[in-house]
């Protein structure tokens, strides 16, 4: 079963390997990976070019490029799924594998507007879809977000760029996978979140205004346990693609 399961693994890191060398291109001219908005700004974001026509070509649900430069190996495309679980073992391109596709919940806004959405990852053991989320607070020795805690999902028509604010584990069915239909639930919600955070909360960030909030969220622990890891993120800035 260990074997089966491996290959399984590896036709699907595949799959997304050949996807992100075919359709996604790193714009490194001059050696400048990120993308300033204009001479005056200090804001920027990774320069990537993404084939959106080719990609919806392959999957109709497809919405969007999520890119977390902290953690690497996560540069997958996003889909929305349009029943419940539709894409907890079915990749991009439809193959049946259990490392299934990094995808939106079916509540959730798919132009990445909502006051609270959620993007669901299988935990991986050899780390990729969200199996390397949980870098985020095992390595004790070095924070990974110290330097660069931004999270980019590229549409078609934009870049939202979002912070990491909080994360923590939790369990299936708690109140971090709440529904947030308005602002008072909105401010119930963050509330929550920053009471169950492992991170300090940073001051700069300013919630008053109900900035767009993106959850990753990721098995943890043994199979079947109901144990989750949940990593918050606020929209701290969006650019038109150029």
């Amino acid at each position: 079963m260990i074997y089966f399961d491996q290959k399984e693994y590896s036709v699907a890191i595949s799959e997304y390997d050949n996807i992100a060398d075919q359709y996604v291109i790193v714009k490194d001219d001059n050696s400048e990976l990120f993308e300033k908005i204009d001479e005056d700004s200090e804001d920027e974001y990774p320069r990537l070019d993404i084939n959106f026509e080719a990609l919806k070509g392959i999957n109709s649900d497809f919405i969007g490029w999520l890119y977390f430069p902290a953690i690497s190996t996560i540069n997958y495309p996003v889909v929305k799924e349009q029943s419940i679980d539709q894409y907890l073992h079915k990749t991009f391109e439809g193959t049946p594998n259990k490392a299934g596709c990094i995808f939106m919940d079916v509540d959730s806004d798919a132009d990445f507007c909502g006051l609270s959405d959620f993007l669901f990852g299988h935990n991986m053991r050899n780390g990729s879809m969200f199996g390397s989320l949980k870098t985020i607070y095992k390595n004790k020795d070095k924070d990974i977000l110290a330097e660069n805690p931004y999270v980019y999902i590229y549409t078609e028509d934009k870049i939202y760029k979002y912070k990491v604010f909080s994360y923590y584990a939790t369990t299936v069915g708690s109140y971090s996978y709440t529904e947030v239909k308005n602002e008072s639930e909105y401010e119930d919600f963050v509330n929550y979140v920053k009471n169950c955070s492992m991170k300090e909360i940073s001051g700069d960030i300013d919630f008053s205004e109900h900035p767009s909030l993106l959850t990753l969220s990721t098995c943890s622990g043994q199979s079947g346990s109901g144990n989750r890891f949940v990593v918050h993120t606020v929209k701290v800035a969006s650019f038109d693609r150029q």
